[in-house]
């Protein structure tokens, strides 16, 4: 009976150490693949926006200084502005993506249309074009408001994302994203309350002595942190190398960093598994055996 009990122990590690890595990889992912505040903060501590402005400026088209100058102006001017909208954009996908509500992203441009309106009216008026100087100044008014008309109708009021806007093929790969999330987070609590289960059937065949239990649940524990903490280094240092394509150097600065805090979660969750894991199996070499082992 004693050998039964200790083979069916043994299974029930063995199980719990794929199940405790499993959920590793779980927690690691719900920390920040699908947590919008990591996204964001990530986003924020690369300084992905500056970057993104720099890049955008650097596509206007240069046949048009006096435009261009203009247009570059606007642009940096509504940085703060692009980066509250993609947080509005994050928030609302990733609600989404979780099921918490319907795709509805609505976007306000009024800042972009007042934005361009006060720069070129700044410009003109401060460092007119050559065609325009000497013009009375009601003249250049008459002109400014046909080119805010033409602004306004070229820049819609907002814009609106929904599942219809993004078109079938775009909504139909949401559509499997936000499936693929509900598994994730199914398979969580899944491997949550199989963990559990796995730690009361070993408790259970060891007749909830503390000895056994203690280090037919330590092994696994300390397998699986050892596991995860080398996994979270290895990370660290291969992701870099397997990336397949090309990314700008301002961005590729910043990889280091952010593979680092991705991979937080899973050294400090194997961390904790190991320090737990080996004080089970100490706590199960100090302990006295039972004097009386049962049948």
């Amino acid at each position: 009976m004693r050998i039964v009990r200790n083979v069916f122990s043994g299974i029930f590690s063995f199980v719990l150490v794929v199940v405790l890595i499993a959920l590793g990889i779980v927690v690691t992912v719900n920390l920040t693949v699908l947590n919008p505040d990591f996204v964001i903060s990530e986003l924020d501590k690369s300084d992905v926006y500056s970057i993104i402005v720099e890049q955008v400026k650097k596509q206007l088209p240069q046949e048009e200084p006096y435009m261009a100058q203009i247009a570059g102006e606007t642009i940096t001017d509504l940085e703060p502005w692009f980066k509250e909208q993609v947080n509005v954009v994050i928030y609302g996908g990733y609600a989404y993506l979780k099921g918490d509500q319907e795709l509805n992203i609505v976007i306000s441009l009024e800042q972009v249309r007042a934005s361009l309106k006060a720069n070129l009216e700044q410009a003109i008026f401060e460092s007119p074009p050559p065609e325009l100087e000497g013009v009375p100044q009601s003249q250049i008014q008459a002109l400014l408001s046909q080119v805010y008309a033409q602004i306004d109708s070229q820049i819609p009021q907002q814009i609106e994302i929904t599942e219809t806007s993004l078109g079938p093929e775009a909504a139909a790969r949401f559509q499997q994203a936000r499936q693929i999330v509900s598994y994730i987070e199914f398979g969580y609590k899944v491997l949550i309350g199989l963990a559990i289960l796995l730690v009361l059937l070993i408790a259970l065949m060891q007749w909830w002595r503390v000895k056994p239990i203690a280090r037919y649940i330590g092994i696994p524990f300390t397998i699986t942190g050892a596991l995860s903490l080398v996994s979270a280094i290895a990370a660290r240092s291969l992701i870099l190398r397997i990336i397949p394509f090309e990314i700008p150097p301002e961005i590729e600065a910043k990889l280091p960093q952010l593979i680092s805090d991705f991979t937080n979660p899973l050294l400090i969750y194997g961390a904790a598994f190991l320090i737990a894991g080996i004080g089970l199996i100490v706590l199960s070499i100090k302990l006295k055996s039972p004097s009386v082992e049962n049948a």
